[in-house]
């Protein structure tokens, strides 16, 4: 049964070039199987309660209209006359985006030709300005986008969405444990595919720590060594001394004395260094342990059938949808 009905003009376009509403929705199989004519009459009368209100620029009062008729009858005029309201709203491209997709998956029959390519251009302007990104990650990971102020949580099951291009922080946490942050740089009008999983890193080559706690114990040694050297000229210095009867050192015994002391100051030295050495090696080994690091690997690129979700809060991304 074709429904045909009275509707208020469109009166207050955004620019001279913008097309008008679509004024009726045209009963056709392809997008109206499965709704019943009295959902047909419901979702066309909200329909023309929405363009009454845009006639009177009345853009917010005009939103919840179509998207209220949208829950009855998922026509593709309603989608696109939505996806203009929010133009006209001054939205964020990205929030119409979704809607400007969706509107022409029938092609051009429910829209017609001047509405039809209008949606074309308009996705076709907001891919170029933005950049196309799927990140997919394990189950165990929670992770989101952050840019300034804007916070945009990553479903692992699913993500594919429209960005604004520049840098991005990438933050995660596996069970409840932070990882530290990544950077993600986008280009406007290219596609990314992203894995993002954790991978355990050390900050330098486990042996590193290892040779400085080596040296350090290898220091001790040879201060135990020269230590042990310095003790023997000073018991031969003694030994001198009591043959002699107590007599005052004769130039053998104080090169021996000089000598004594010259290796017990070397064994402290030794000491200190090979102790600081040590303690030094052990600091860098707790700090060269394994800490899990965010890894975004690339993927090779292929075609991804996006629709994002628009959102007033979520300015400048889009969810992917399929309808």
């Amino acid at each position: 049964m074709a429904l045909w009905f009275l509707i208020t003009l469109w009166g207050g376009p955004a620019s001279a070039q913008q097309p008008q509403p679509v004024p009726i929705l045209r009963n056709q199989p392809a997008w109206a199987q499965g709704v019943s004519p009295q959902q047909q009459k419901a979702a066309s009368a909200l329909l023309e309660e929405g363009n009454g209100l845009l006639k009177e620029f009345m853009y917010t009062q005009a939103e919840p209209k179509y998207v209220e008729a949208l829950k009855i009858w998922k026509h593709p005029a309603l989608y696109y006359n939505l996806s203009l309201t929010l133009r006209n709203l001054g939205r964020p491209p990205a929030e119409a985006y979704e809607y400007a997709v969706v509107s022409t998956q029938y092609g051009e029959a429910p829209l017609g030709e001047d509405r039809y390519k209008d949606a074309l251009s308009y996705i076709a302007s907001v891919k170029k300005e933005n950049a196309l990104v799927s990140i997919s990650c394990g189950h165990d990971i929670e992770a989101r986008l952050e840019r300034g102020d804007q916070l945009v949580p990553i479903n692992c099951q699913r993500f594919e969405r429209l960005l604004l291009p520049g840098s991005y922080i990438v933050s995660a946490s596996s069970d409840g444990v932070p990882i530290p942050a990544t950077k993600l740089m986008l280009a406007a009008g290219e596609r990314f595919r992203y894995q993002l999983g954790t991978e355990s890193q050390r900050r330098w080559a486990a042996w590193k720590p290892w040779m400085v706690l080596g040296s350090g114990v290898a220091l001790a040694v040879g201060g135990r060594f020269i230590h042990v050297k310095a003790r023997d000229e000073f018991q031969a210095f003694d030994a001198g001394i009591d043959a002699c009867g107590g007599c005052v050192p004769g130039p053998e015994q104080s090169s021996t004395r000089a000598r004594a002391r010259t290796l017990q100051t070397a064994a402290i030295g030794t000491y200190a260094v090979g102790g600081a050495a040590f303690v030094t090696g052990l600091a860098l080994l707790y700090a060269n342990r394994l800490k899990p690091e965010l890894r975004l690997t690339p993927l090779q690129d292929k075609a991804l059938s996006v629709v994002p979700v628009a959102g007033a809060d979520e300015n400048g991304f889009l969810a992917s949808y399929r309808f």
